[in-house]
Order: C-alpha cells, then sequence, then structure tokens
C-alpha cells in the first residue's frame, strides 16, 4: 500500500509537505498516514470500522443537538451547519488561522476544507457515526485537491462534504471506492468537482488520541505565494522538478 505525502505523486508530495498547518499539528500527520484507495488498500480500509468512545470530547454534548431519528438525518444536520459556517465565512486569506481543536475552528469559522473535515469527523463521531478523513486530488492538475470524509452509516461507507454540504446516497450511502470505479455517480457535479476524485487517500482520525498536536499556524511563504498567483493549474514552484 502507498502511504504519506507522496500517495498522488512527487509534485503533490512536496505540496502537501508545504502544507500551511504547524509541521508537528495533527494535520500534518493525517497526511503522513493516509493511505493511497486502490484495490489492494479497499480490501482492507472497507473491511473494518473503527469506533471509539467520544463520550469525553469537549464538543460531545454541543453535538447532540444535531441527532436525528436516523443516522441519514442526523448526518444532513451536521452538513447543514458546516455549510453555513462556510458559506458564511469572509477572513481575507492572509489573516487566516489554520488548525487548532475543532472547537477553535468552530469558534472562528473557517471555509478551510481540511479544517472543516475535521470537525465534521469529530461531529459525526460525537453522535455515534464513524467517520474518516478523505483527501482528493486531481493529479492532471496542479494544486487540485480537497478534503471530504467518509461516515459510516446504514451498515456502508459514504462520502459526505461538510464544506459544500454534499451526502452521496442513492438508495444506499456511495462510498469513495464505489464512486471511483463508478465515475457516474458524479456526473451531476461540477466538472472540475468531479475531477478531484482522480485520485483518493483515506486517513483515520482519533481525537482523543493523547499527543494529538493542535497549534494554531498562519499562512506560509508557499501558500500565500499560490494563494496570490494566478497558476492557471501550473506548477509555480518547480515541485513537478523534483526526483
Amino acid at each position: 500500500m502507498k502511504i504519506g505525502y507522496g500517495v498522488f505523486g512527487k509534485a503533490y508530495e512536496v505540496m502537501y509537505a508545504h502544507d500551511l498547518h504547524n509541521p508537528a499539528s495533527i494535520d500534518h500527520e493525517l497526511m503522513k498516514n493516509m493511505i493511497l484507495l486502490d484495490d489492494q488498500s479497499a480490501a482492507i480500509l472497507y473491511s473494518r470500522v473503527v469506533r471509539h468512545n467520544y463520550g469525553g470530547h469537549e464538543l460531545y454534548q454541543f453535538a447532540q443537538q444535531f441527532k436525528a431519528s436516523i443516522e441519514k438525518e442526523t448526518i444532513q444536520n451536521v452538513l447543514r451547519y458546516t455549510q453555513e459556517i462556510a458559506a458564511a465565512f469572509d477572513t481575507d486569506f492572509d489573516d487566516m488561522l489554520f488548525g487548532g481543536t475543532e472547537k477553535q475552528i468552530l469558534d472562528r469559522g473557517t471555509d478551510w476544507c481540511s479544517d472543516m473535515a475535521r470537525v465534521g469527523a469529530v461531529l459525526l463521531q460525537c453522535l455515534g457515526i464513524p467517520c474518516r478523513m478523505l483527501y482528493l486530488a486531481n493529479p492532471g492538475k496542479a494544486y487540485n485537491g480537497h478534503v471530504v470524509n467518509e461516515a459510516f452509516y446504514e451498515g456502508r461507507y459514504g462520502v459526505v462534504d461538510f464544506i459544500y454540504g454534499y451526502q452521496f446516497y442513492d438508495r444506499t450511502p456511495k462510498s469513495a471506492f464505489e464512486i471511483q470505479r463508478n465515475p457516474e455517480i458524479l456526473a451531476a457535479y461540477p466538472e472540475s468537482y468531479q475531477g478531484l476524485f482522480s485520485a483518493i487517500a483515506i486517513s483515520e482520525y482519533d481525537p482523543c488520541t493523547p499527543g494529538n498536536n493542535y497549534s494554531i499556524s498562519r499562512p506560509n511563504d508557499y501558500y500565500l505565494k499560490l494563494i496570490h498567483t494566478d497558476h492557471e493549474n501550473m506548477w509555480l514552484m518547480g515541485e513537478d522538478l523534483v526526483n
């Protein structure tokens, strides 16, 4: 199995290694542990469901307001909540903060996908629904990445996007692996969004693990240049030239 920053190739490895979160943070740990989804890894990744006890998490009581009579509706409630936060967020990139605990992220708001993916994962896990991180990339384009999640409910994994409020469901939850094998599931979504599912990696997240580092960071020079330059889906900083 392919694991770590380089699962999507050398150029994306450079990009992830320069991620704007603190290098010692849980955010980098999640990327270092992400597993490329393919036929080999799927046999392992979909053979088990990781469950933890989140009763002691600081967002446990807060999360209970989203609980519905069925898990599908519980997830929809959380998706509406996080989507509204992302849509209302209006802070200039240069002034944004990244990382921190999930409560800190909620308190300040965000539209940064990887931060919101952690928030969504924690809220669902506090509601008894296992949820893991999904890293998406379109290796055919530069800097085309996104972070969503995969929740386990109704006996299956299903992709959810806490930024856009998407829940991939058609009679049953639709997993990342199912979408990978049946891209027509994405037909109703924008072409640019469809391309993000060209390559997928999965990372399990336990927010209650002792030693998780929740440092908060600001934009680094790498991302400042990336955000403020019209890169036209081309690598700006020689990432594709690294051997």
